[in-house]
Formats: structure tokens, C-alpha cells, sequence
């Protein structure tokens, strides 16, 4: 086998050493160029733009940074963590003041033994509470008695009530009234006594209840 070497002519490599134009090293060229130098390095874009991509992209630069982010990262990993005093509020003691509020019953029976003689229904708006004569009746409810007398309309002895926000109540049929209109009762006001006055077939109390003007069945509100 035989072997063949090629040997190029010396001054065709020199040719193309010559040819080859090297690139000036970065960090030989200026920090801040000319106005000639920075429109011949970059074709687009405004003056200032252009030396903003010098400047950023200059060699000097770029070194400074990257020592700055070292020397940062370097200190901050001796530094001791800092503990917040923050406190997760489900880990926190909660102390309330005590304060002492007196507050009102809803609403309560007007009396404390009772059987129901006759429900509420379309012909009968209200309830009729068997008792024995005489006992005491106290509103379901603190209010201005509006109403209070004999009614020629079967209630017999009445007493009305309006205890605000559309809320009245009707107690008729009784033996006693002992209240007067315009006073002012409470939960604790006896306002009068169950007796047989108007019509009825026995001692009882009928009571009413309203919401707005429109009946409803006392059951649904009094206590069980």
C-alpha cells in the first residue's frame, strides 16, 4: 500500500491567517464607547439604547455583578436565622372578659297550667287555654297594652298587646283586667285573671296572637 501526503504551500496559510480578522478581546474595549463606536457596533435601535447594550453587556461589568451576587450570598450564609415572635393565633390563649348580659325570654306561656280546649284554625283565630278561674295571666311577651276592657264582640273581658316589630297578642274571655291602656309590661306583669266572660261554655283563655296584623297559630311560637 502506498502512502500519499499532501503539502500545502506556506504562503496560502498565511493568506488565510491574514484573512481571518480576530476579534478584539471585550475587556480591551472601553467602558464608555464613542458615539462613532457604539453606531458602528450596534445597527438598531436609539443612541441611548445602544449604550445601555454596551454597557450591559461589557465584559468589566458583568464581572462586578457576578462578584457582587458572591460576596452577598457568601455573607448571608453566616448570618443567624431570625425568629419571628409571630404566634399562630389557634396556638394563642384567648381570654374573654366575663361580662354578665340580662336577657329577655323569647316568648313564654301566659299561663303555667293549661289544657287546650279548642286549636287554631280558619273560623278560630287562636288558641283556648283550660283553666281554673282566677289564675294568673302575664303576657308572652314585654309591650304596650293598646286595648283593654269589655268587648261586645264575644271576647269579653279583653286585653291587647303590641310588642313592636309587627308582633300582638289578644287575651280574652277573662275574669279580672289589671292593666289599663298605655302601660307598659313585662314578662313578670300579671295583667289580669282567666275567668267565663263573653261567649263561652267554660273558663278559659283565648288567646291570639298576630304578625303583622294577620293571625297565626300561637303553637308555632309559644314554648313546648
Amino acid at each position: 500500500m502506498q502512502k500519499f501526503s499532501l503539502e500545502l504551500p506556506k504562503f496560502r496559510l498565511e493568506l488565510h491567517a491574514r484573512l481571518v480578522k480576530r476579534r478584539k478581546p471585550l475587556l480591551d474595549e472601553p467602558l464608555i464607547p464613542s458615539v462613532t463606536e457604539v453606531k458602528k457596533k450596534y445597527r438598531s435601535g436609539t443612541i441611548l439604547g445602544k449604550f445601555v447594550r454596551h454597557i450591559s453587556g461589557h465584559k468589566n461589568v458583568r464581572k462586578i455583578f457576578a462578584g457582587n451576587l458572591a460576596a452577598v450570598a457568601i455573607v448571608t450564609s453566616f448570618l443567624p436565622s431570625i425568629k419571628t415572635n409571630t404566634v399562630l393565633a389557634s396556638d394563642e390563649p384567648i381570654i374573654q372578659t366575663q361580662t354578665q348580659l340580662t336577657t329577655e325570654k323569647g316568648i313564654q306561656s301566659p299561663v303555667e297550667l293549661f289544657k287546650i280546649n279548642q286549636n287554631y284554625n280558619f273560623f278560630h283565630p287562636g288558641i283556648d287555654l283550660g283553666g281554673p278561674i282566677g289564675e294568673s295571666i302575664k303576657p308572652i311577651k314585654s309591650g304596650l297594652v293598646v286595648e283593654a276592657g269589655f268587648s261586645r264582640d264575644g271576647y269579653g273581658n279583653t286585653i291587647f298587646i303590641d310588642h313592636g316589630n309587627g308582633i300582638s297578642s289578644r287575651y280574652a274571655h277573662l275574669s279580672k283586667i289589671e292593666v289599663k291602656v298605655g302601660d307598659r309590661v313585662n314578662m313578670d306583669t300579671e295583667i289580669g285573671k282567666l275567668g267565663i266572660t263573653g261567649h263561652t261554655t267554660g273558663p278559659h283563655l283565648h288567646l291570639e296572637i298576630r304578625e303583622n296584623g294577620k293571625a297565626i297559630s300561637p303553637l308555632t311560637v309559644l314554648p313546648q
